[in-house]
């Protein structure tokens, strides 16, 4: 493996692939997969060492900006855990995926069914009766095939959320049963891993990201038991889960970005107004820093 070339190497290698201005270059596809070939590294950490000197991959120059190349960097290194792969889960995955995300494992034990096809991104009528997580990783790597992305068709439970828990910088809570969100938030928080929580109902949804505040699935639905038990098929639309997705991935690039004063508090949107508030509640635990 060669060492990685400086910016100004790395503009005259890129010279045909390059697109903008000598300020502000971005490179085409082409043109990494040509320096992941010269310097015989996975696609994925040339895009990562690129960002770090601001020659931007064109596929996500869109966002320069809004975030810095140090920004994408860092989601390009965090490892993602997906819980859920449905409305919520598939629609953030999509966004982590053209936002720039590099490593994400996916968890859900469903199938796609006909109901999900009026919100839930990777749905369609050739994936009717497919698992769900496979299906959101083929379309995944449709988006970004560089990613690193894992499929698991199987249920969170006790007995492998610590393995997984081990691997991930983060996790994504887009469970769709109280009791499953509370069992995940409590073996994460033990972990110490990060969650950005995320629900959906009919025209309603609610995010978080929990830095701070202990256990605040916990707190909003102390009436729930812990032992996962059988729910009620989800109403919402796909207005309330894109909106809720969004909100879920820019309380993650907030965070990445440095900036935590979104953390520890329940933001609410209403589409039947349209409405979103910002909600702060208190817990008598002590709360404690978790970071990336």
């Amino acid at each position: 493996m060669s060492a990685f070339p400086g910016r100004e190497r790395l503009l005259t290698m890129l010279a045909p692939f390059s697109q903008g201005t000598a300020a502000h270059p971005a490179v085409s596809f082409a043109g990494i997969r040509f320096l992941a070939k010269e310097l015989q590294l996975p696609e994925r950490d040339v895009m990562t060492a690129l960002l770090r000197q601001d020659i931007w991959p064109l596929r996500l120059v869109r966002g320069r900006g809004a975030f810095s190349g140090e920004d994408i960097a860092r989601l390009m290194e965090l490892r993602i855990l997906m819980a859920g792969c449905g409305g919520l889960g598939g629609m953030t995955a999509e966004l982590l995926a053209r936002m720039g995300a590099g490593h994400l494992v996916l968890c859900d034990p469903d199938v796609f069914e006909e109901s999900n096809l009026n919100r839930q991104c990777f749905c369609t009528e050739k994936t009717l009766g497919l698992p769900k997580a496979e299906a959101c990783r083929s379309g995944l790597l449709d988006i970004a095939p560089y990613m690193d992305i894992e499929a698991l068709p199987v249920a969170l439970d006790e007995k492998n959320l610590p393995g997984l828990l081990e691997r991930a910088d983060v996790v994504i809570d887009c469970l769709d049963s109280v009791a499953k969100k509370k069992m995940l938030e409590k073996a994460a928080w033990t972990a110490g891993v990060p969650c950005v929580h995320g629900a959906v109902s009919r025209s309603e949804g609610f995010t978080m990201f929990d830095s701070g505040i202990p256990l605040p699935c916990a707190l909003l639905y102390p009436e729930e038991g812990e032992q996962a038990a059988d729910h009620a098929p989800m109403d919402a639309h796909a207005l309330t889960v894109a909106g809720t997705s969004c909100l879920m991935v820019s309380l993650l690039m907030r965070r990445i970005r440095g900036h935590r004063s979104g953390d520890g508090r329940l933001f609410h949107i209403d589409l039947s107004i349209p409405e979103l508030e910002a909600l702060a509640f208190r817990s008598d635990s002590a709360a404690r820093d978790t970071s990336f």
